[in-house]
């Protein structure tokens, strides 16, 4: 027998009519940058134990 899904009540962050205002962009942008860098620089690190162990 198929269960039902309950309907979720979710609340949106910010206006779906308005844009982004510059702030908010870059604010976002800076965020994904440092994410990226810190994926970036664990990643090496990984990298370079995996490579020792291999040899």
């Amino acid at each position: 027998m198929k269960t039902k899904s309950k309907e979720l009540d979710v609340d949106f962050i910010g206006g779906q009519d308005k844009p982004l205002t510059k702030e908010e962009q870059s604010a976002i942008t800076a965020f994904i940058k440092q994410l990226k860098e810190k994926q970036n620089k664990s990643g090496k690190q990984k990298s370079l134990k995996s490579d020792k162990e291999l040899a």
